[in-house]
């Protein structure tokens, strides 16, 4: 299913909030779990990809 964003669950991506790594996506929203153990539901616009992720 596309859910019209190019990030997929797993990936590790970049916040305004900070960097953390996709648990979940629902429409344009995505649950983000932050490196600092917390989860932030974001606009999958304003998530950027962590290119650097290993």
């Amino acid at each position: 299913m596309d859910n019209g964003s190019t990030f997929v669950k797993g990936q590790k991506v970049i916040t305004p909030r900070g960097e953390g790594y996709i648990v979940e996506i629902l429409g344009n929203d995505a649950t983000v779990k932050l490196d600092g153990g917390e989860e932030a539901t974001v606009r999958t616009d304003e998530l950027e990809d962590d290119s650097d992720a290993g």
